[in-house]
């Protein structure tokens, strides 16, 4: 992996500083936006969009994927293919936690075209070869920046060829999905699909 530059570095500070000063969606305005150096690696060959900061995962640890279930299927599935948090870089269509009642719901659209800016800005700056959506939020988030109607039980674990970057959708890793959709065996096998760097 290449070394973070001193103007990369800048930039995604200042990309940082406009997600945590964001207040475009009233009901996650008092939710911070995860979005950070915990996410991940800026050279990464692959960045991995979900759909949201869990509440007793990234919404309390400031790092996604990590304090709840979801976090540890996640980190399961990333050394079933040998990789570690420090080869990717992984974050959400919406980077606040969206609450309701106090538990964890699924952003409305307009806060995924809210944050949309974001996830953009973020891809233009990483340069990945192959975004992994995981959930049909996240390739939601996707299919609104590329302009494309993509549908996660149509497309999952096919590479799609996209002007940028291979877009490859698969299933989230929560416990509702693998218990019920997708089992985290067949999650592995997805894994193993996923494009990898020829330099690899």
């Amino acid at each position: 992996m290449a070394r973070t530059t001193p103007t990369t570095l800048k930039t995604f500070k200042q990309l940082e500083k406009q997600a945590a000063d964001c207040r475009l969606c009233p009901a996650m305005a008092d939710q911070p936006a995860i979005l950070s150096k915990a996410n991940g690696n800026l050279h990464a060959n692959i960045v991995f969009v979900a759909e949201a900061p869990g509440r007793f995962g990234a919404g309390r640890t400031g790092i996604p994927f990590h304090g709840d279930k979801s976090g540890d299927n996640f980190e399961t599935l990333l050394a079933h293919i040998g990789l570690t948090r420090k080869d990717v870089f992984i974050t959400n269509a919406a980077l606040c936690n969206p609450l309701e009642n106090g538990n964890n719901r699924r952003p409305k659209t307009s806060e995924i075209k809210n944050c949309q800016p974001f996830l953009k800005k973020t891809l233009d700056l990483i340069c990945p070869e192959v975004v992994v959506t995981l959930g049909s939020t996240g390739l939601q988030a996707i299919n609104l920046i590329l302009g494309t109607r993509y549908q996660l039980k149509d497309r999952v674990a096919q590479p799609l060829t996209t002007p940028g970057f291979i877009l490859f959708p698969l299933y989230h890793p929560s416990p509702r999905v693998t218990n019920w959709m997708r089992p985290l065996a067949q999650q592995k096998k997805d894994f193993k699909k996923i494009p990898r760097s020829t330099g690899e």
